[in-house]
């Protein structure tokens, strides 16, 4: 099957994938809210989320998820971390900054203009590379809950046929019955 992939800001990309027949969208975490906006293949790769600070502000050390709305945080506008941080205290406008593309929010946290990210573990060393960094730049806090999500998956428009859905699955189980799609997450998740 040929795909055309292009690279599109967050929000963007999530309006487009409601709107454009035959279109899909990659990663998508799975919510009861979204649920039934698209058809769903995975979950693909799943992991923990936590807030991080930079290493240089030890002033800056929730130790519960309860504490850490006392600080400032980016996101990628109509992420799924928007509507989740909602719910444990951050407003817009106040203590949440939302952006088009996460590269802003990192920016802006590494000249100190915010206090906290968000960032999975397996995401967290892909964005700091882009910024030059390694990681002993940056100290993991508290624990992002993320009980009401169901992992990460490739998303298609409700207008796809059902039988592309279908074969994508069954390729991706015939994937993950070799090696649980290790050889997948070393090669693009470093």
């Amino acid at each position: 099957m040929e795909c055309k992939f292009e690279l599109l800001p967050w929000d963007r990309a999530y309006d487009l994938v409601q709107k454009k027949p035959l279109s899909g969208l990659v990663s998508t975490a799975r919510s009861a809210g979204r649920e039934e906006l698209f058809y769903w293949v995975g979950p693909l790769l799943s992991a923990r989320t936590f807030f991080y600070r930079l290493t240089s502000n030890k002033h800056i050390n929730p130790t519960d998820i309860s504490q850490v709305s006392a600080y400032t945080l980016g996101v990628v506008r109509g992420n799924i971390y928007e509507e989740l941080v909602a719910g444990i205290g951050f407003e817009k406008d106040k203590n949440l900054l939302t952006v088009a593309h996460h590269y802003e929010y990192m920016n802006l946290f590494f000249k100190n203009k915010i206090d906290l990210i968000l960032s999975s573990e397996l995401t967290l060393d892909y964005q700091l590379q882009q910024f030059g960094h390694g990681g002993k730049e940056v100290v993991k806090l508290v624990e992002l809950p993320l009980n009401a999500l169901q992992g990460n998956y490739l998303v298609f428009n409700k207008e796809m046929p059902i039988a592309i859905v279908e074969r994508f699955n069954e390729q991706l189980e015939k994937l993950r019955a070799v090696d649980n799609l290790d050889a997948y997450r070393h090669r693009y998740v470093k």
